[in-house]
Order: C-alpha cells, then sequence, then structure tokens
C-alpha cells in the first residue's frame, strides 16, 4: 500500500484557505473555525490510531491491553 498523500485531516486545511481567500472570516467566525478544525483533526486522528492498533493485534492474533494468565506448572524435584 502506497504512502497516502492526501487524508482526511486536509479538509480543513483547504477549507481554511478558501475562506481566507474570500474574504468570509472576522476575528469571532475564524476563532470559531479554528476550535471546530482542532475538534475534527483529533478525532479524525484517533480514530486511525485505532485502526492502526486493532490491525496489529488481528496480525499478531493478541488482544490490546490484556496480558494472559499464565499456566501454573508444578516444580519437580
Amino acid at each position: 500500500m502506497p504512502f497516502p498523500s492526501y487524508t482526511v485531516q486536509m479538509i480543513p486545511l483547504a477549507l481554511g484557505a478558501v475562506f481566507s481567500w474570500l474574504g468570509l472570516f472576522t476575528p469571532r467566525t475564524e476563532l470559531a473555525f479554528l476550535v471546530i478544525s482542532s475538534v475534527f483533526v483529533v478525532v479524525a486522528y484517533l480514530h486511525w490510531a485505532l485502526v492502526v492498533i486493532e490491525r496489529f493485534c488481528e496480525f499478531l492474533g493478541i488482544n490490546c491491553l490484556s496480558i494472559r494468565p499464565r499456566k501454573h506448572r508444578e516444580k519437580t524435584q
């Protein structure tokens, strides 16, 4: 799988550039846009991180953040 040259996290960047070019930002709308964009990017990143962790665990055949209990072995002397 090639490295992605586009991610969904670039949408706020493109929208901000277009809005700025069109002169649609006031100080209040720019602040609102930045807050909404930040929340969107954080949620998108967390989703991506969870997908990667799930794929690693599926490949390795393990459950995430769980430790199997040890099997008790009797000591022979």
